[in-house]
């Protein structure tokens, strides 16, 4: 990034929680690395993936592919998201697919970049270090859900991982419709419904449409 696009993102940047924390000079040296650009993707758009994206404005759906060759919405970024971290580090190709139906601009971090900014220690790499625990300890969460096989479980751990708390109100935002995201949580639909009314019943949820807004800890 020039030093003109980095005064004029740093306070979005920071808004991202990898980058909570860090000095301006600190942020400054990450931005200034050749690894580090400002894009502008249009309409439609399939992001890279070799690397990590920091969503500035705009919007970027993250899909995976079903077993029929189709692709299963997971959910949306909306700015100041980052997405494919852990991908941009593992040298592998990612697993998801980011798209930007309405064009974005984002800030694309390569793999190297995050390397050197890891290796120099700091406020980064405390935050990365962090981010990358809680991939490992919801990774963890995920297994023990998937051997268990139950509805409940799956949607308890997909709740936790996407819930948004504005204003003091916890949601989530389901991306597709009910008969899709029990495909993707690889639960019958009969059994998804049931779990949502039992939660509902009890009071941990309410549900209008695809929001499900949470009432208590789950």
């Amino acid at each position: 990034m020039t030093p003109a696009e980095i005064n004029i993102y740093t306070d979005t940047i920071s808004a991202c929680p990898l980058f909570a924390g860090m000095e301006k000079a600190e942020l400054a040296t990450l931005l200034k690395h050749t690894g580090c650009s400002l894009c502008d993707y249009p309409p439609g758009t399939v992001l890279p993936s070799d690397g990590m994206i920091i969503l500035l404005s705009g919007r970027v759906l993250i899909e995976k592919p079903a077993s029929d060759g189709r692709s299963i919405l997971m959910r949306e970024a909306l700015p100041p998201e980052a997405v494919n971290a852990a991908s941009a580090l593992s040298r592998c190709d990612s697993m998801s697919r980011l798209t930007a139906p309405g064009g974005c601009k984002a800030l694309h971090v390569s793999g190297g970049a995050l390397y050197d900014a890891i290796s120099k220690g700091g406020t980064f790499a405390v935050n990365m270090t962090e981010f990358l625990v809680g991939r490992v300890v919801f990774l963890n969460k995920k297994i023990t859900s998937l051997a268990g096989y139950t509805a409940s479980s799956r949607l308890h751990l997909y709740l936790e991982e996407n819930a948004k708390t504005e204003n003091g109100i916890c949601t989530v935002t389901l991306p597709c419709s009910l008969t899709e995201f029990a495909e993707y949580l690889g639960v019958g639909r009969a059994s998804l419904y049931r779990t949502l009314d039992a939660m509902e019943a009890e009071g941990t949820i309410s549900r209008k449409g695809r929001v499900i807004r949470i009432l208590k800890d789950i």
